[in-house]
């Protein structure tokens, strides 16, 4: 059976949707080498090959699964009959757009780039974020495209807690100690967890995971935690007009009198200081001092 291609129904694909439900015999569907495809099965087989591959390189799951197959090679889809299921296609271009706009952009894209197979529950909020998608689609109402990155940024943002965490709790992962630190700390820095915990988390003691992260990334863990820390407080201060005080709500600290004096600290003036000093270079023409620290 030739595979039919999934694409964009639009002139500018933004994501495509195809519910699988329960055929007679067996369908097939070809997924662009540009594209993430994010696939819901709830009922029956689905096998993942690459175009012209060996039958011994076909991967088979079955449901309830989540399976998210990263962009850069095409696939072939197959579902016997029976199935049911929901499949996403975004297009790479797409993708950038629904990363969000801070520095967890970079920690989610690299994340994504690989695969996930996970065992899927009704109640998942990945299932909600994608009936969501296809109500969307459904009403095309004005502003439908930018619905649809928002609820695409969301669903990506859950893949990311799901594959960071599964990658921290089996420790399977090949990057080592300090990545897998630099992994947890972007789920927890705002909880303002200790280095202990940290250690504790990924079963290691607090010297090893210090050489580890030295090592890496030239900082001991404390020092990149507020590090990070400092970066999100910079961000927010340059791109929103939300007070101080709710800013250090935002990053974890219950008194704003001690996120003042933390970011005195690190950065030698207050946080109202640095904005200040932030706009009027803006005014000037002069961004370079965004970029600290």
């Amino acid at each position: 059976m030739r595979p039919a291609n999934l694409t964009a129904s639009d002139d500018r694909p933004i994501l495509s949707l195809l519910h699988i439900r329960s055929p007679l015999t067996r369908v097939a569907y070809r997924v662009p080498a540009d594209s993430a495809c994010l696939v819901l099965l709830f009922a029956g087989k689905l096998t993942v090959s690459e175009p012209g591959a060996a039958t011994g390189t076909v991967r088979e799951f079955e449901a309830p699964r989540l399976i998210w197959i990263p962009a850069g090679k095409a696939r072939d889809l197959g579902a016997p009959g029976g199935t049911r299921g929901m499949v996403m296609l975004a297009p790479r271009q797409t993708l950038v757009r629904s990363l969000p706009a801070s520095l967890l952009a970079d920690q989610i894209g690299v994340l994504l780039r690989e695969g996930i197979s996970q065992p899927l529950g009704q109640n998942d909020a990945i299932v909600r974020l994608l009936v969501g998608v296809a109500a969307e689609k459904q009403a095309n109402l004005p502003g439908s495209s930018q619905a649809l990155e928002h609820l695409l940024g969301l669903i990506l943002l859950h893949l990311w807690r799901m594959l960071g965490t599964d990658i921290i709790s089996r420790q399977r992962s090949p990057r080592g100690l300090a990545e897998r630190f630099v992994m947890l700390t972007g789920q927890h820095r705002h909880q303002h967890w200790t280095v202990e915990r940290y250690a504790e988390a990924l079963e290691v003691k607090r010297d090893r995971l210090n050489v580890s992260v030295r090592r890496a990334t030239g900082l001991s863990p404390q020092a990149y935690l507020h590090r990070e820390i400092m970066r999100d407080a910079c961000e927010l201060l340059a791109s929103t007009g939300l007070p101080v005080s709710q800013i250090a709500f935002r990053l974890g600290f219950a008194d704003p009198a001690y996120f003042n004096r933390f970011f005195t600290r690190q950065s030698g003036q207050t946080p109202g200081k640095y904005r200040h000093v932030l706009r009027s270079r803006k005014e000037q023409g002069d961004l370079t001092y965004a970029a600290w620290p």
